[in-house]
């Protein structure tokens, strides 16, 4: 599905797309504030929009001709071209609306849209082009990458409106979007790749052979990490599996090894083919995860 121009005014969607914006922005000025902001060597800027005059802008941008026709101040906006075209796939499968008993700060899936968020926000001062790729079992909504600041607003609704349901099928949606991504582009897959039947390596490497830079970003919530329950409980499905009743602690020592040896397996499987991999519990906070990943780039001469 094709994102539209416009979107619904709903106040609580507005509300909840106000409040990512806010978070988003806070987050990424945070991370780039002493930085040195250069602009890609080589590129060039087109025309885009106009904008209303305000104390401060260039005045060597305001359109004097449609200030003779009309005796409004406009200023003439400008879009950066660029090579680069990102698209962002975040999961939004049912176990991604993961919510804790004892839950304190963002959700999972709050985590998941807030990171999105300061990707988008990051890579459009970068004056690159990003777009956003929903899916469970296939892709629920496409926005395609854009580079004009005023993108943002349409990718944070996108953002604002999901509602994590269905199951995983990462091959699925791998296998039919891949045909829409420009080679050497960049795609950045968000989820907790919690699938059952899902063969990560093929559906990275499939996403590799087509000349993508990939950026994999792997996100849990400390519960299922560490799984600390107690006591006899009924664990219920968030997406198709059946609901399993035992005493956490009879398994906590073997699911806690077999976690983290899934993280290692993904970690090493991404080294060999040159993806960055970024593991994230929940209760990192977003300025560790997302400095760590700049930091990388850095390194890699990639920023």
């Amino acid at each position: 599905m094709q994102e539209n121009e416009s979107f619904s005014y709903d106040p609580e969607v507005l509300s909840k797309v106000s409040s990512l914006k806010m978070r988003a922005l806070n987050l990424v000025e945070g991370l780039l504030s002493g930085q040195h902001r250069s602009r890609h060597k080589g590129s060039s800027v087109e025309f885009a929009e106009y904008k209303d005059y305000s104390p401060g802008d260039e005045i060597r941008h305001i359109d004097w001709k449609v200030v003779g026709k009309t005796d409004k101040y406009h200023v003439k906006q400008f879009e950066q071209s660029t090579n680069l075209k990102c698209t962002i796939l975040l999961d939004c499968s049912g176990s991604m609306g993961y919510v804790s008993p004892n839950q304190t700060g963002l959700t999972k899936m709050d985590t998941a849209r807030t990171l999105v968020a300061s990707l988008s926000c990051l890579l459009l001062k970068q004056f690159d082009a990003v777009g956003l790729a929903l899916f469970n079992d296939k892709v629920t909504r496409h926005i395609p990458p854009r580079s004009k600041t005023s993108h943002l607003q349409h990718i944070l609704h996108g953002l604002s409106t999901i509602e994590p349901s269905g199951t995983t099928r990462l091959d699925t949606v791998v296998g039919k979007l891949v045909e829409r991504l420009q080679s050497r582009g960049m795609l950045i897959l968000v989820s907790d790749l919690l699938a059952k039947e899902d063969d990560i390596q093929k559906d990275l490497k499939l996403l590799v052979s087509r000349g993508l830079e990939v950026v994999l970003f792997h996100v849990l919530h400390p519960d299922e990490v560490s799984l600390p329950f107690e006591g006899d409980i009924v664990f219920e499905s968030l997406e198709d599996d059946p609901n399993i009743g035992l005493d956490p602690q009879d398994v906590r020592e073997e699911y806690q090894k077999a976690i983290q040896d899934q993280i290692e397996s993904y970690r090493s499987l991404c080294l060999g083919l040159k993806v960055d991999y970024v593991f994230l519990e929940t209760s990192t906070p977003l300025e560790q995860a997302l400095s760590y990943y700049l930091l990388k780039r850095q390194s890699l001469g990639k920023v």
